[in-house]
């Protein structure tokens, strides 16, 4: 799901709501995608990462209708949902070894809160609209 894939058709039927969900999550996975493919990868959480690349196949043909919108964004939420709990699944203060034994990057748990953060953001964004 890259900017591309998210491109919204040009009949203006689409409430300011979808329009600004829509806007929400392609901007979250324009910045988040590689952050969290790695992170996902990293800890063996490959149904995660799974969703993730099952979000990069949703997209919306020019023609799309507001019924296309709202199930586009369903599934979003689905996908999303899977990877919150896996985020949330991980241990607090979560720290990698690398191959060898060594201590995995210092960084790690500041990308798994900041991701989450995020993905928790759009998350609740896309249940406003959607409804809960």
């Amino acid at each position: 799901m890259n900017t591309t894939l998210l491109a919204q058709p040009s009949s203006s039927f689409l409430p300011s709501q979808l329009d600004s969900a829509l806007d929400h999550l392609s901007a979250w996975h324009d910045a988040e995608r590689e952050t969290l493919g790695r992170l996902f990868a990293q800890v063996d959480r490959w149904n995660a990462r799974s969703a993730l690349e099952m979000l990069d196949q949703l997209h919306l043909d020019p023609e799309a209708t507001e019924d296309d919108f709202l199930e586009l964004l369903e599934e979003a939420r689905m996908l999303l949902q899977i990877m919150i709990e896996a985020l949330r699944a991980l241990p607090s203060r979560c720290t990698l070894q690398t191959a060898f034994g060594l201590p995995g990057p210092d960084s790690f748990d500041r990308h798994v809160c900041w991701s989450g953060a995020r993905l928790e953001d759009v998350l609740k964004i896309l249940n406003q609209v959607l409804g809960d």
